[in-house]
C-alpha cells in the first residue's frame, strides 16, 4: 500500500496549520474576524493499517477489490472541511469545502453569493475505477491503441505461454493495474433579477482516462478470441442555460443543454495470436487465423442539443396542472472502419467497399408529459390523471452492404444487408381516485396504459399493456400506519413476426428467418404482470419505530401462439418464462434517552428466472433445455450510539453484512430414452453449473472525546473483509486447455482490511 502522495500531505498539514489559526482566531474574536463571520469545521486526521488488505499477495497489487471505487491512503488525509464566511446581515458569503485532498477521489467546492441577487460556484470531483491489479499479456502499445506481438521464428507464441506473460503494460512500467479515472469540474451562475425570475448559466467538463477490459474475436463465430483494454481518452463537455419563472399561480421553465462527446481514440488495434500461427498451433480453432490482426471501432465523436419547456398552473376547483415537453437532436457523423484491414480482401472485392463514408447519425426525441391534480367535489376524494409520451425518431441513414466477410477468410457472401431502425413511440396513461373513508382510512384506485408503436424493423410493431392499482392506508392510531398496494397488469401485442429485421432489411421471403419461430424476446413477448407491495410503521412512543415491508413481483411471459408471416402457433415457446423476485425486510430503531440510540435491519431478496431454449441443428424435442437462475441476498446492518460522559465522550458503532448467492440449475424435460440426445452427448445437451457466492462484512468503531465546545478528537477502527467462490474466475488463467480464447487472467482477491486512526476536528460556530 502506498503512502500519501506529497500533494496530499501539503494539503492535509496546511489544513491542520489553518485549524490552528482559526481556533486562535476564535480565541480572540468570537469567530468574527474583520466584520465577517465565520462558520463550518475541519477535520484533519492519520490513519495505518493494523491489517493490509494485500495480505500475502503482491504488494500494491491484492487491494483492486479492496479500493475498487476508493482510494485509502496511509498517513495523513483530510476526512473534512467546511468554512463559510459570511456578512452578518447574510448580504454576502463565501464558502470553501471538500475531502480527501491529494487521493484519487478529492472533492473540492467554492461557493460565493449575493444573497437576493446572485450566486456562483465551482465544484471539482474525481472518481477512480479498478478492473484489475493482476492482469498479464504479451501485447505491447503503441500509440495507446495499438497492440502488437513479437513473433517467435516466424510464428506466435504457443497460446501456453500467455501463462508466462508478464503484467499488463509491464514495457511501459507498469504493473497489471487497469483503471479509469474520472475529472469531473463544474461551474455555474445563478442570477435572480426580480424576486419571481432565476437565470442559470453551467459548465460540465468530464475528463476520463485510463483503459478497461475489451474483447476483441478474430474470425467470430468459432474463431479466437483476445482479452485487451479499450484505451479511454474522452471528454465530455455539457453547457446548460435554464431559467424559472414563478408566481403564486404559475410557475414556468426552460432550459437549453448542449453536449459534446470527444474521443481521442476512434478504434483499436490487436495482433491476432493465431497468425502465424505459433508452433505448435496449440489451442488455435480452425477459423479465425486468416486475418493478422483485427480492427475495432469505438465509441465515436457525437453531440446532443436539448430544449426543455414546462411549467405548473392552479387552476380553480383545487386544480393543479404540471406539464413539460422536451426535444431532444442527436447527431454523429464519425468515418466507418473498413470491414478489414487484413488480407487484402477489401481492395480486390470492390463489394466489401463501404456503400458509404459515414453515418449521418440524426436521431430526435420528443418527450412530454402532463400530470394533473384535482378535488372538484365537496367531498373527500383526490383525483389524478398522468400521461407521458417519448417518441423516437432515427433519421440516420440506411446504407446498404453489398456483401460481408465470413469468419476473416477468403470467403465472401453476397448477401444485402440493409442498416435497421428502430423507431417507436410510447405512451403511459394513468388515472386514479383517492377516496378517505374516514379520519384513519384512505383507499386509491386506479387504471392505466402502457402502449407501444414500433416500425417494421421490430418483431411486434404494437402492444397494450393494461394496468390496474389499488392501494389502502390504515392509520388507525398516531403510532402505527399500513400501507398496501396492489397492481396486475396484462400486456399483449399484435403478431409476432420472427423473421420482421429479415424481411425488412435483408429482403428475405415470408417465412424464412435465422431466428427460431418459438422465440420470443422478452420485451415485446406478452406478459401477465402481479406486484404486490406492503409496509408498516410502527411508532408506539417517540423513542421507537419498527418498520417491516414486504414486496412480491411475478411476471409470467404467456405463449403468443400466433406468427404473423404464416407458421404454425407454439405454445411451448422459447426465451424468458418466468420472474419471479421478492424482498421482505424490517428496521428497528430505539433512541430511550439523549446519550442513546440503537437501531437494526435486516433485507432478503430474491430473483429467480426460468428460460427456455433449444438446440436448432438437429431440431429434436429431446434437446429443449430450461434454465433457473436464482439470486439471493441476505443484508443485516446494525448502529449503535451512545454518550458515555454527557458533552465529554461519545462511543459510536456501525456494522453491516451482506451474503449473495447465485445458482443456475440446467436440465433436458424430454431427455430421458432419447436416442437424439444421447448421440450428441456431451456437446448440444445442457450441464448444471456450480453455486457462486460472495460475501461483504465492515464494522466500524468510533470513540470521540470533546475536549472543548468546538474542538473534537476521534480515534477510529474499521475492520472489513471480502471473500467469494466463483467458478467463472477461481481457476481463470491467461490461456486454459482446449479454449480458443486469450484472457486477461484477471481475479479478484478475497482480503481482509484492519484500519485504526484518529482525527482531530474544530467546528466554527
Amino acid at each position: 500500500m502506498r503512502h500519501l502522495r506529497p500533494a496530499g500531505c501539503l494539503v492535509a498539514i496546511v489544513a491542520v496549520l489553518v485549524s490552528s489559526g482559526f481556533a486562535s482566531a476564535q480565541t480572540k474574536t468570537d469567530t468574527q474576524l474583520g466584520g465577517w463571520n465565520l462558520e463550518g469545521y475541519v477535520e484533519p486526521g492519520l490513519r495505518f493499517f493494523g491489517e493490509n488488505p494485500n495480505g500475502d499477495h503482491t504488494p500494491g497489487k491484492a487491494d483492486g477489490k479492496f479500493e475498487e471505487y476508493r482510494d485509502i491512503n496511509q498517513g495523513l488525509f483530510l476526512d473534512g472541511l467546511r468554512l463559510r464566511l459570511f456578512r452578518p446581515d447574510e448580504a454576502y458569503s463565501f464558502e470553501i469545502s471538500g475531502r480527501d485532498w491529494g487521493l484519487h477521489t478529492q472533492e473540492f467546492h467554492l461557493l460565493a453569493e449575493r444573497l437576493g441577487q446572485w450566486q456562483a460556484g465551482f465544484d471539482w470531483d474525481q472518481m477512480r475505477h479498478i478492473y484489475s491489479t493482476d492482469a498479464q499479456s504479451l501485447l505491447r502499445v503503441f500509440g495507446g491503441n495499438v497492440f502488437v506481438l513479437r513473433g517467435a521464428t516466424g510464428a506466435r507464441d504457443p497460446l501456453s505461454a500467455w501463462n508466462n506473460a508478464p503484467p499488463w503494460g509491464s514495457r511501459q512500467g507498469g504493473d497489471g493495474s487497469i483503471s479509469q479515472q474520472w475529472y469531473t469540474g463544474h461551474a455555474y451562475l445563478k442570477l435572480t433579477p426580480t424576486p419571481d425570475v432565476d437565470i442559470v448559466t453551467e459548465y460540465t467538463r468530464i475528463f476520463k482516462d485510463g483503459q478497461r477490459p475489451f474483447g476483441m474475436a478474430f474470425g467470430s463465430p468459432g474463431g479466437i478470441f483476445l482479452e485487451l483494454v479499450q484505451p479511454i481518452e474522452q471528454t465530455i463537455h455539457e453547457i446548460k442555460t435554464s431559467g424559472t419563472w414563478a408566481t403564486d399561480r404559475f410557475q414556468l421553465q426552460w432550459s437549453y443543454t448542449a453536449s459534446i462527446f470527444e474521443n481521442a481514440f476512434s478504434w483499436v488495434r490487436a495482433d491476432n495470436p493465431c497468425n502465424p500461427l505459433p508452433a505448435p498451433a496449440g489451442a488455435c480453432p480452425a477459423v479465425g487465423t486468416q486475418g493478422q490482426f483485427g480492427t475495432t471501432s469505438l465509441p465515436p465523436d457525437n453531440q446532443a442539443h436539448t430544449f426543455s419547456l414546462g411549467g405548473g398552473l392552479n387552476l380553480p376547483l383545487r386544480t393543479r396542472v404540471n406539464a413539460n415537453v422536451t426535444y431532444s437532436l442527436r447527431l454523429q457523423n464519425q468515418d466507418f472502419q473498413q470491414q478489414t484491414y487484413s488480407n487484402g480482401l477489401v481492395a480486390a472485392n470492390p463489394s466489401l467497399r463501404l456503400p458509404i463514408k459515414s453515418l449521418h447519425g440524426d436521431v430526435q426525441t420528443v418527450l412530454a408529459n402532463v400530470d394533473v391534480t384535482s378535488r372538484p367535489l365537496p367531498l373527500p376524494v383526490t383525483f389524478g390523471l398522468k400521461y407521458r409520451l417519448y417518441d423516437l425518431m432515427d433519421f440516420s441513414s440506411t446504407p446498404t452492404f453489398s456483401a460481408f466477410i465470413i469468419n476473416d477468410q477468403n470467403a465472401i457472401t453476397n448477401s444485402p444487408l440493409r442498416a435497421g431502425r428502430y423507431d417507436y413511440v410510447r405512451q403511459n396513461g394513468d388515472l386514479d381516485a383517492r377516496y378517505r373513508i374516514n379520519n384513519y382510512t384512505a383507499l386509491t384506485l386506479g387504471v392505466g396504459w402502457e402502449g407501444w408503436n414500433r416500425n417494421h424493423d421490430w418483431e411486434v410493431t404494437q402492444t397494450n399493456e393494461g394496468i390496474a392499482k389499488a392501494a389502502l392506508d390504515f392509520t388507525p392510531t398516531d403510532w402505527l400506519l399500513v400501507r398496501a398496494t396492489y397492481q396486475p397488469s396484462f400486456r399483449r401485442g399484435n403478431f409476432y413476426k420472427t423473421g420482421a429485421f429479415a424481411q425488412a432489411n435483408a429482403n428475405q421471403a415470408p417465412g424464412s428467418s435465422p431466428q427460431d419461430y418459438a422465440l420470443r424476446k422478452f420485451n415485446e413477448a406478452d406478459r401477465d404482470r402481479q406486484r404486490a407491495d406492503l409496509m408498516v410503521q410502527i411508532t408506539p412512543n417517540d423513542q421507537l419505530s419498527i418498520t417491516p415491508s414486504v414486496s412480491y413481483k411475478f411476471d409470467n411471459y404467456i405463449a403468443s401462439g400466433l406468427q404473423h408471416d404464416g407458421n404454425t402457433p407454439n405454445l411451448e415457446q422459447l426465451g424468458l418464462q418466468q420472474v419471479a423476485s421478492w424482498s421482505a425486510g424490517m428496521d428497528i430503531n430505539w433512541t430511550p434517552s439523549k446519550r442513546f440510540s440503537i437501531g437494526t435491519g435486516y433485507v432478503h431478496e430474491s430473483i429467480f428466472q426460468k428460460q427456455r431454449e433449444t438446440v436448432r441443428n438437429p431440431l429434436d424435442p429431446s434437446l429443449d433445455w430450461f434454465s433457473d437462475s436464482t439470486d439471493t441476498v441476505e443484508t443485516v446492518h446494525g448502529f449503535m450510539k451512545a454518550s458515555i460522559i454527557p458533552e465529554k465522550l461519545d462511543v459510536t458503532l456501525n456494522g453491516s453484512f451482506s451474503y449473495a448467492l447465485g445458482r443456475v440449475e440446467q436440465y433436458s424435460p424430454n431427455a430421458t430414452g432419447s436416442t437424439v440426445y444421447n448421440a450428441n452427448r456431451p456437446n448440444d445437451v445442457t450441464v448444471r453449473w456450480p453455486a457462486f457466492q460472495d460475501t461483504y462484512a465492515r464494522i466500524e468503531a468510533a470513540l470521540l472525546y470533546h475536549i472543548t465546545r468546538n474542538l473534537t478528537a476521534k480515534l477510529f477502527y474499521t475492520y472489513e473483509t471480502f471473500t467469494k467462490s466463483n467458478w467463472q474466475t477461481d481457476t481463470l488463467t491467461p490461456s486454459m486447455a482446449g479454449v480458443p480464447a486469450v484472457f486477461l487472467g484477471q481475479d479478484w482477491k478475497n482480503y481482509s482490511a484492519q484500519i485504526v486512526g484518529t482525527t482531530l476536528r474544530y467546528t466554527f460556530e
